[in-house]
């Protein structure tokens, strides 16, 4: 069982046509504190909130925590 945050292939795209982040794919183990940097309209702001549920728009993907198991939704 993995312990901490793990995100998968996950994607946003806003109005079905552009697409803010895509591939993306990370893994952080519980206790660890990381940090995710580039520059600016690199996508860094758009890959938190799509993380935390907190996006607007298409977020594709797959998120897992501890104790909430993993949330996806599929491809269109």
């Amino acid at each position: 069982m993995m312990r901490g945050l793990r995100v998968e292939n996950l994607e946003s795209v806003y109005n079905k046509v552009v697409t803010a982040i895509g591939g993306v794919s990370l893994e952080v183990p519980e206790g660890r504190i990381v940090a995710l940097v580039g520059v600016n309209g690199s996508g860094k702001s758009t890959t938190l909130n799509a993380i935390s549920g907190l996006l607007r728009g298409d977020p594709r993907g797959r998120r897992a925590r501890p104790g909430h198991g993993a949330a996806a939704a599929a491809p269109r």
